[in-house]
């Protein structure tokens, strides 16, 4: 699948949700995602939401390492139900940590997002659909955080204009300040 990049209309808008998570048609929607995912590199993914890949439905995948092997989980009409009382830049706040986007390639910014959060969602588990609530923390919690934001058309840099945080574009493997904020808002 391509995976669309800014300013693709698709990933300013609100996905809707998905009302048969059985159907095998999505079921392959999520196949075909999944391999999408698995397969970027430069950067190396780990999520993807239905909005990058021009499908808007309330589903997005995570590809995250979990004892020494890539676990890929499936979130369908995720919704936050808690989180914790305060957001973050990451764990070292001398040192934010940076986001980044597969659509939108080079470009990073610190995002404050909720150090935990707690989901409800449907997953796919063998063929079955399965209702699932998890507390996520840390590095697994800002991915679900950016994805869920996929979901109702919100980029990682909306925060930047909203905080007044920096951006960084990587030019030959050094991140350079936009200064130029106008340029942010175009998207």
């Amino acid at each position: 699948m391509k995976i669309v990049t800014i300013p693709h209309p698709s990933l300013r808008q609100a996905a809707e949700a998905v009302t048969d998570p059985a159907d095998p048609q999505f079921q392959q929607l999520i196949k075909q995602m999944e391999h999408t995912l698995l397969n970027t590199d430069n950067p190396k993914g780990v999520g993807l939401a239905a909005p990058q890949v021009d499908h808007l439905q309330r589903i997005f995948l995570t590809a995250l390492e979990e004892n020494d092997r890539t676990k890929v989980i499936s979130y369908i009409n995720p919704q936050i139900v808690n989180h914790s009382s305060e957001q973050t830049l990451g764990p070292d706040p001398e040192n934010p940590k940076l986001e980044g986007c597969l659509s939108m390639p080079t470009i990073y910014g610190p995002v404050p997002r909720w150090e935990w959060v707690e989901v409800e969602y449907q997953s796919l588990l063998d063929g079955d659909v399965v209702e699932k609530k998890d507390r996520f923390d840390g590095f697994h919690a800002r991915v679900v955080q950016h994805e869920i934001d996929h979901l109702d058309g919100v980029l990682f840099t909306d925060y930047s204009l909203e905080y007044d945080l920096p951006v960084y574009r990587e030019e030959k493997k050094e991140l350079v300040e936009i200064t130029d904020r106008g340029v942010l808002e175009l998207y």
